[in-house]
């Protein structure tokens, strides 16, 4: 059993999961003796009822796994069943304590595992899985007896001395205490197949389908059972719960839920506007809804629940607001990763390090969006590219200015997927998909800066360079940067189709002329050697003015200002194998990159489409850490982006399962030393972890002095960044003190700093 716990301290190494509440995906609500749960998605959040806590319960503190397909609640023995889409389990109990049940989940078999239903009887749970049912023992928590039958079961539930089992095409029953080796043992039965079953007496139960059926079973003289049935309800029923006095049918799709009495009949019905609800059996009668506007108990006082979660499902672009110091994450348009209808309603999201707040603009589009860039010196107006509605300006969360075929040389037939960049002097260039030719001319367009500051723009604003020869085409995973780190104004293009070339060009800060430029899908490395690629994933820029190209076959970088010149070569990277060979391997050789951030130190944050997310230093010669679904609360492998905090050391990831923030071992240097902290501080004897100090000078060294001045350890910071593991020199923890920091630049430029520590023992 796992004990609850969650720290309230984000340290060096520390994650956090931020989980999504959709309000119009609310899949289940319980009300246990001290909880409300409530899944929305999957996604699972509770209400303490008695100091009206409201959290998420996810793999960071609380649960095993991430990604709840749907819950279940006994009433009678007051535990939670918590099951996920890979068929693991969790249980939570009435005290807070959590069961892991990996068994299933942890099964080898060529069929699916999928769990379907989950029902209670004395002393067991039954599990209905795609592979026959487990029989679990809800005292100890361990599987009693496992059925496979290799046919998919929608539900298992016992009757009395009988069991009862449903599949898509055939009903059965059977003595519950009797062991069928196989399905075709059972009798058959004449409810309705493919239903899910609550038992109400020994005799009756709901049998729930595309209409909610109560139904009774009885025998004739000669022992075989007969069923008799009566719709109560000509719709679905998706959760039911037993409650004071009889049972809860939630019909979401009639916006109601139903109450009977003790036999399942006698139905009341309340209007719900689509919201689920429960009132636990020893409550006071009243219901608790969640559904858009948050969790409430439905009474004449009520007042809502909102958890602090992303308000959207999905979450997939990330950009960063440094002057706001904010962090913009959006839904995605169809791209490589969802298929070509998978787009999401556009929403966006804002993240402070403490709240979400949805800032998504009224109208927007219902075909998703691509990713946020903010105007230069205008923090509080961004551009969105949006899947066939062109592209939007937002000001202050408004939509001020659609930039389509009707105001830009943009065709109206293909304004799918307009893709931007805004260049050192804030002229916005926009390439558009799906053209050979715009015109007559290159399918690149400029909107000088000057035009871009106003909030009217007509076709002749625009300007159309000559960038000769490169197909755009339908794209999904195009590419397209500016440099403001190189010494030249160059763009770099790739449509991220199938073996599509990339194009650079030195537009020289004139955007009419007609540039120097290449195309090529074949690059040279430093050896001499070729390197090609399927389809590339991104580009980004470091500090140093190198472009770090991603693609299915890993990661290269090189220097644009060198693409123009005779003998122009690309760094294919390699790292040292560290085993005395003086060999080396490529970096991520055959992995597919899917996006690459650089921190304070410039050292690179690579997200993979299957083998996590990789931190590489600055020149990509070492890997420092790895994180995947094995060593850290990812639940997953598969990274969509990474972005890095310019204004800290987190680093967040956008993920299947949504958004995760890690706290690195670097920030952003600072000019000077004027705002240099540490914490946690004072070092209190229950803290094991390392004290960071921030706000230092790129390059600093920092020295660790105890009281009579003495050096008992020399540490070299990270951007403005270190960590003191309060140890000294020789690994030994420090005594109890009062321990000075002495920062000063290792380059000897004569700014310096001290501060102190307190460790207490």
């Amino acid at each position: 059993m796992a004990a609850l716990c969650a720290s309230a301290q984000t340290a060096v190494g520390d994650w956090i999961i931020h989980t999504s509440f959709v309000g119009n995906q609310v899949k289940n609500v319980v009300e246990s003796h001290k909880w409300v749960y409530y899944l929305s998605g999957a996604n699972l959040f509770r209400l303490d009822k008695s100091t009206q806590e409201n959290e998420a319960l996810s793999r960071m503190n609380y649960m095993t796994d991430m990604g709840i397909s749907q819950v279940y609640y006994n009433s009678d023995n007051d535990y939670l069943v918590v099951v996920y889409t890979n068929s693991n389990i969790d249980v939570i109990l009435s005290d807070g304590r959590v069961v892991n049940m990996p068994e299933i989940k942890n099964a080898v078999m060529t069929s699916s595992k999928a769990i379907n239903d989950v029902t209670f009887a004395s002393g067991v749970m039954y599990v209905a899985t795609d592979f026959g049912y487990v029989v679990i023992d809800d005292k100890k928590f361990v599987i009693k007896e496992s059925h496979v039958y290799r046919t998919r079961l929608t539900s298992v539930a016992q009757l009395g001395d009988m069991l009862l089992v449903s599949t898509p095409e055939a009903s059965y029953y059977g003595d519950a205490d009797e062991y069928y080796e196989q399905l075709e043992a059972f009798e058959p039965a004449s409810f309705y197949v493919g239903s899910r079953l609550w038992p109400i007496s020994d005799s009756t139960f709901f049998c729930m389908g595309d209409s909610t059926v109560w139904s009774k079973m009885s025998f004739d003289d000669e022992g075989v059972a007969k069923f008799s049935s009566d719709t109560i309800i000509t719709n679905r029923t998706t959760v039911v719960q037993k409650t004071k006095g009889g049972y809860l049918l939630n019909v979401p799709n009639l916006k109601k839920c139903y109450k009977t009495d003790e036999t399942g009949l006698n139905l009341v019905g309340t209007d719900t506007d689509g919201e689920l609800c429960s009132a636990n059996p020893e409550g006071d009668g009243s219901f608790w809804a969640a559904g858009v506007k948050g969790l409430h108990q439905m009474v004449e006082s009520e007042s809502y629940f909102m958890p602090n979660s992303l308000a959207f499902e999905c979450p997939f672009w990330m950009t960063y607001n440094k002057y706001h110091d904010l962090l913009y994450v959006s839904s995605p348009a169809t791209n490589y990763f969802f298929g070509e209808n998978e787009g999401k309603p556009t929403s966006v999201n804002t993240y402070d390090g403490v709240t979400w707040s949805d800032v998504t603009p009224e109208n927007a589009p219902q075909k998703g969006s691509f990713n946020i860039e903010f105007l230069p010196g205008d923090p509080d107006t961004y551009l969105l590219s949006t899947w066939r509605q062109g592209l939007l300006k937002v000001h202050n969360n408004e939509i001020i200015q659609v930039y389509d075929s009707t105001n830009t040389p943009m065709s109206k037939r293909y304004v799918i997927h307009p893709i931007t960049t805004i260049d050192r002097n804030g002229n916005l260039w926009v390439v558009q998909t799906y053209e050979t030719q715009l015109n007559g001319k290159s399918p690149v367009m400029v909107l000088p800066a000057a035009k871009l500051k106003q909030n009217t723009s007509s076709k002749s604003d625009w300007v159309i360079p000559q960038i000769d020869g490169f197909n755009t085409e339908h794209t999904k995973t195009a590419t397209f940067i500016s440099t403001h780190n190189s010494q030249y104004d160059i763009k770099i293009f790739n449509s991220g189709g199938y073996q599509m070339p990339l194009v650079i060009w030195n537009s020289n800060g004139d955007i009419s002329s007609r540039p120097p430029q290449i195309m090529t899908n074949t690059l040279t490395d430093q050896d001499g050697q070729p390197f090609t690629w399927l389809h590339t994933m991104c580009l980004t820029e470091d500090l140093n003015g190198l472009v770090w190209m991603g693609c299915t076959e890993g990661v290269i970088c090189f220097n644009p200002a060198q693409a123009f010149s005779t003998d122009f070569r690309v760094n294919h990277i390699k790292v040292p194998r560290n085993d005395g060979t003086g060999m080396a391997d490529y970096l991520l050789n055959g992995i597919q990159v899917n996006d690459i951030a650089v921190d304070g130190a410039n050292r690179k944050w690579i997200a993979t489409q299957s083998s996590g997310l990789f931190l590489v230093s600055a020149d990509g010669t070492e890997i420092i850490k790895k994180f995947n679904a094995t060593n850290s609360p990812l639940a997953s492998n598969s990274i969509y982006r990474v972005c890095c905090n310019p204004n800290s050391n987190s680093v967040y990831l956008t993920t299947p399962d949504g958004v995760y923030e890690y706290f690195s071992d670097s920030s952003p240097a600072e000019a000077d030393y004027n705002d240099i902290f540490a914490y946690p501080n004072p070092v209190r004897p229950d803290y094991l972890g390392d004290v960071t100090i921030t706000g230092l000078m790129d390059n600093s060294l920092v020295k660790i002095a105890d009281a009579s001045g003495f050096v008992i350890r020399q540490l070299k910071s990270t951007g403005g960044m270190v960590t003191w593991d309060c140890c000294d020199q020789y690994g030994e923890r420090v005594k109890t003190g009062v321990y000075m920091v002495i920062c000063s630049q290792a380059n000897g430029s004569g700014k310096s700093a001290v501060t102190k520590i307190a460790v207490i023992r």
